[in-house]
């Protein structure tokens, strides 16, 4: 049975790289779907793309209850194999399974049947609202495979097997892109469906993401090793899923109130007309692509916190996440510099309207001075979880959450700002987080064992 490494180096640079590089690649194939979403919904109309955009915000906001209880799984995973107990994994996955297939259902019923009332309460235009029930009464029944692919990628993360990732986004990217294409505008004998074209193309390329995991799964993981057996996993363990569900439940309320905040932020935003929208829409799709590498170097800090952890090496967690912390650093300066450099170039695609693109690059400014302190604050953020203290985590999001909502209540309903004033509450956001989450790892405080979810 196979252990992790234990020389000085197992989460060093090397190592990094080679569990956060395919997170990265598959994260970026993944945000280019989003990316071209956006980009035919521009061709739309500004309408279309400011619709579809607050739906997909929704969307996300209910994802992360799946997510959430994904990466919940996901740090137990990897702390049982830093642990080497590979053969109880399987046992974790299952419960995690039977959770989300059930919150599926539920929320995929639910959804549909909420968002045209929802929608029309919480958007000022009539047609922005008309747009965005119209994705959303597609979209939703994407949960249905989307959380089943949860199970997968918790699986492949906690035990640093992350190259899958990329085939699994790549395969996902291009199933989507095609369809987006065919079904929005009609081509290749498709009927042109508009809205509900791109909803459709996303549900379908999450049902092809989630069956190249089963197929995948079959044929390249020994299964034994891991405990996944039909004899293994077919026992429904409660004390297990209550272990999930408690170190999950402070993920999902952080997560869910950080992605519900931003939706009102971009409700807020929208009050300012539908061209502010647009922008802010736009604006969106550089802030989700940009964090990218931020977000694929934090899955290596929760498998490699949790791992040295299981392993009793935490002394050596300081030194793993200046290194992690320095790498995320380097690249979302790298990103950076290559859009600021060609602006317009890069807003092109999206709109050939000059005024547009015009009022859209003081924002991308504003974008990647936040991004860039969060490509270091938010790697301390992602630790506080990955010891274990997620309830920790979810007091850090709170308090920072209250100064985001004043600060967007100011620029928006009170100063009613540029979009690019608006933006900078990004910047007050990510300077907080990581400063409270800095000050709780370096003080040692996680080790209390008042703030584990797991003991």
């Amino acid at each position: 049975m196979s252990t992790i490494q234990t020389s000085s180096d197992s989460f060093g640079v090397k190592r990094i790289l080679q569990i956060s590089g395919p997170v990265f690649i598959s994260l970026m194939a993944q945000n280019i779907i989003g990316i071209t979403d956006t980009a035919f919904m521009a061709h739309l109309g500004e309408v279309e793309l400011g619709g579809a955009g607050m739906a997909t915000l929704v969307y996300f906001c209910i994802y992360t209850l799946g997510h959430s209880l994904g990466t919940g799984t996901q740090i137990i995973v990897a702390r049982r194999y830093g642990a080497g107990q590979h053969d109880g994994i399987g046992r974790v996955l299952s419960q995690s399974f039977i959770m989300l297939v059930v919150s599926a259902v539920i929320l995929a019923l639910l959804g549909g049947w909420i968002a045209a009332p929802l929608f029309d309460a919480i958007l000022s235009s009539k047609a922005l609202s008309a747009v965005a029930t119209e994705y959303m009464d597609i979209r939703v029944w994407g949960y249905l495979f989307a959380f089943i692919s949860v199970v997968f990628r918790a699986f492949y993360l906690g035990i640093a097997r992350t190259k899958v990732l990329t085939y699994n986004a790549f395969v996902m990217a291009i199933i989507n892109i095609f369809l987006d294409y065919a079904l929005i505008f009609g081509h290749f004998g498709l009927p042109a469906m508009g809205v509900r074209g791109a909803a459709l193309a996303s549900v379908i390329a999450e049902a092809g993401s989630l069956l190249f995991y089963l197929t995948y799964t079959k044929y390249k993981v020994d299964k034994p090793t891991y405990g996944m057996t039909f004899k293994a996993m077919r026992v429904i363990d409660l004390t297990l899923m209550r272990t999930t569900l408690r170190l999950s439940v402070y993920l999902m309320l952080q997560a869910l109130i950080s992605l519900s905040v931003w939706t009102v932020f971009f409700i807020l935003i929208e009050k300012l007309g539908e061209r502010a929208m647009a922008i802010a829409s736009i604006v969106r799709s550089f802030y989700i692509l940009i964090h990218v590498s931020t977000s694929a170097y934090g899955t290596s800090v929760s498998t490699a916190v949790s791992s040295l952890i299981g392993a009793n090496q935490s002394e050596r967690i300081h030194k793993s996440l200046r290194t992690v912390a320095g790498v995320s650093l380097m690249t979302t300066v790298s990103i950076c510099a290559i859009i600021m450099m060609f602006p317009e170039q890069f807003l092109r695609i999206f709109t050939d309207d000059a005024r547009l693109i015009s009022e859209t690059i003081p924002s991308l400014w504003v974008i990647c001075i936040a991004m860039t302190i969060s490509s270091v604050g938010n790697i301390y953020f992602i630790a506080v979880s990955a010891t274990g203290a997620t309830s920790k985590a979810l007091s850090i999001e709170m308090a920072t959450i209250i100064g985001y909502l004043i600060y967007s209540l100011i620029v928006t309903l009170w100063a009613q700002a540029p979009v690019h004033i608006c933006y900078t509450v990004e910047i007050f956001y990510y300077a907080l987080v990581g400063w409270l989450s800095y000050r709780f790892i370096s003080t040692e405080k996680w080790r209390d064992a008042k703030w584990s979810q797991l003991t």
